[in-house]
């Protein structure tokens, strides 16, 4: 992959607000979420929407992990995949609050999981590929999604929507910000493999050794 290095103050400005923003949307879905489905008498599902992170956390990024690596522009899936969090939060919410079988709520969240999931390593990718030494600038910046993850939770309680799936309105307008947010990122290309890829490596599933 092509590495662009950060020579202006802007660029590590661009940096900071990606991650800052990912990180306020990731808390304001994820940290109320025990409340929401308490709330709406679905609080057998707790254990099981925690449970759908975290098998999505080690199928999704296989997936589009490899995508990103070798078939599209990181910047482009990291936008595709925002968007497609956005929508499914809200399709997420709308059945939550119509009060939908539950475990088609629980498979939507799951969908919502598998979208969600690999993004904070793909904008990490993004982030590494503009840094000069990512070895000491990284850290900072990565502070950011903390700083951002804490202002995401205290947005969430100002709308008083700890318990509402207002959360959950107010999380999809973060993705979206986060999918207009980077068409202002240059485009990183990806590398020109010259070998024949299988379908099981173009889904990333060679990573899985039995």
């Amino acid at each position: 992959m092509r590495v662009l290095t950060t020579i202006r103050k802007a660029e590590y400005a661009e940096l900071v607000a990606l991650f800052f923003i990912q990180g306020a949307a990731a808390a304001m879905w994820l940290v109320p979420l025990t409340g929401v489905l308490g709330g709406h008498g679905l609080g057998i599902l707790r254990p099981y929407a925690y449970a759908a992170t975290g098998a999505a956390a080690f199928i999704s990024p296989l997936i589009f992990g490899a995508m990103a690596d070798r078939h599209f522009s990181p910047v482009k899936v990291l936008r595709g995949l925002a968007l497609a969090t956005a929508i499914m939060i809200t399709v997420v919410s709308i059945a939550i609050q119509a009060g939908w079988n539950a475990w088609v709520v629980l498979a939507l969240i799951q969908v919502y999981s598998v979208c969600a999931s690999p993004l904070i390593s793909i904008s990490s990718t993004i982030i590494f590929a503009r840094l000069a030494n990512s070895q000491k600038e990284f850290g900072p910046i990565r502070g950011m999604y903390t700083l951002g993850w804490m202002v995401g939770c205290c947005t969430v309680s100002a709308l008083n929507a700890d318990q509402s799936t207002r959360a959950g309105f107010a999380d999809a307008t973060a993705w979206l910000l986060v999918a207009g947010f980077t068409f202002f990122l240059p485009p990183l290309q990806t590398p020109k493999t010259v070998e024949h890829l299988t379908l099981r490596q173009r889904l990333g599933w060679d990573a899985l050794v039995f």
